[in-house]
């Protein structure tokens, strides 16, 4: 279970930012870390780890756009908010 999420300094300025991301985006993101905390396995996370890493996960924001983040015991590091096809 995830207890403690870190975001970055560059990513809360991106989540600021009203040309990096939309408003929705933003509120589903967050809402996605609330069910990340509650739940890691929720269906609507699609959570899974990265291919070829150890700690590396993604969960889907929408269809279009994912969240990495790192998992170290019970910590999540968020690395980036990403479009689908950049994960890959």
């Amino acid at each position: 279970m995830i207890k403690i999420i870190h975001i970055p300094d560059h990513l809360i300025k991106k989540l600021k930012n009203k040309k990096k991301l939309s408003v929705p985006i933003k509120e589903k993101f967050y809402w996605c870390l609330d069910v990340l905390t509650k739940n890691p396995q929720h269906p609507s996370l699609r959570n899974k780890t990265i291919k070829g890493t150890i700690n590396t996960w993604e969960f889907s924001i929408n269809k279009n756009y994912r969240c990495i983040y790192r998992k170290e015991k019970e910590e999540a590091y968020i690395l980036a908010i990403v479009k689908h096809e950049d994960v890959f």
